[in-house]
């Protein structure tokens, strides 16, 4: 029985034993928000399987006929808040709307429990945001494109690979194949066991009517987290900025839920044209992938930027990285 089978085992024994309760809501919408040059960032929310989830609408300036629109979803732990913005805005200056949102149980969305990392759970997501933009007047149903960054690349993938209606994906330090490890993603064996006897801990918790047991996203070396890496703290630690929804922990048996996950195995049937963004001195998403996907793929451009995985979102790749991304969405997303 593999990791992900056992801890299904044990989360349905959880579910049988105890009474269900209602997911938390979702964070009251705030206020629109003016931008520069006539955009508009609105705070809506739509309807996300069991919960309600909280989304950006960054809407382009006034143009008299539905906008092309790009869904983007973050990666790891991630908040709609951090790193993604400077990609939405950039495209809504283009003419093409921007989608940004929360997953379940993450920053102003609903849902519980609270700062579970489930691929899987994430993916329903990806797939009723599609449906909701695809729903809103202002934007045009048939101009759809996707954009994720890091494991929400993944995800992005595997979104169109099950939607031939997607018109363009941006893949954004993409994690496209989990059997490629980056060189800091494994700290060593001692922290795979604790790890695992965590992981295990908090679903014994969770039978118990406890926990969940809480563990850092990204911890610096010498600490303990689901990644352990001096520079990604220190990457997260100046792009989260105050207000921010982003917390740094995650339910420990997170790392349980990724069994059989693989963007690779699904590309070849990705209908639309990709943009992958990344660097060869990418430390957790190794670029060998992106060459993989590029010969997988039937339409793959790739746009090379310097930096480790985290530079992507800060001053000066980050504006490269948003220029390249939304010159390529409005050149796929014009109107016949």
């Amino acid at each position: 029985m593999g990791v992900r089978a056992a801890a299904a085992v044990l989360l349905l024994t959880l579910a049988c034993s105890r009474p269900a309760t209602p997911p938390e809501p979702a964070a009251p919408a705030g206020p629109e928000l003016r931008l520069e040059g006539g955009l508009v960032r609105r705070d809506l929310r739509f309807e996300c399987t069991d919960a309600v989830c909280a989304a950006w609408l960054y809407a382009p300036a006034e143009s008299g006929s539905p906008a092309p629109a790009v869904v983007m979803g973050h990666g790891f732990a991630g908040t709609r808040d951090v790193g993604l913005p400077a990609f939405a805005e950039a495209c809504a200056r283009r003419g093409v709307a921007a989608v940004v949102f929360d997953y379940r149980g993450f920053g102003a969305s609903g849902g519980s429990p609270r700062q579970l990392v489930d691929p899987w759970r994430q993916l329903e997501d990806w797939r009723s945001a599609v449906g909701w933009a695809r729903a809103q007047p202002e934007l045009d149903a048939g101009r759809i494109a996707l954009l994720g960054a890091s494991l929400g690349a993944g995800h992005a993938l595997l979104t169109a690979a099950g939607d031939p209606a997607v018109r363009a994906v941006v893949a954004v330090a993409p994690l496209v194949d989990t059997t490629r490890e980056g060189d800091a993603t494994f700290p060593g064996v001692a922290w795979a066991v604790r790890l695992v006897v965590t992981g295990w801990i908090d679903l014994a918790a969770l039978a118990l009517g406890r926990g969940p047991v809480l563990i850092p996203a990204i911890a610096p070396s010498g600490g303990f987290g689901m990644i352990v890496d001096d520079a990604a703290h220190a990457a997260f630690e100046r792009l989260v900025e105050p207000g921010s929804t982003y917390r740094n922990e995650v339910v420990a048996h997170s790392a349980f839920t990724f069994d059989d996950y693989d963007p690779s195995q699904r590309v070849a049937g990705i209908a639309a044209p990709i943009l992958a963004i990344a660097s060869r001195a990418d430390r957790f998403a190794p670029f060998a992938a992106v060459d993989a996907l590029a010969e997988q793929a039937r339409d793959v451009t790739v746009e090379i930027v310097p930096g480790d995985h985290f530079d992507v979102y800060a001053t000066p790749v980050v504006e490269r990285a948003a220029g390249a991304a939304c010159a390529f969405l409005a050149e796929r997303l014009r109107a016949p």
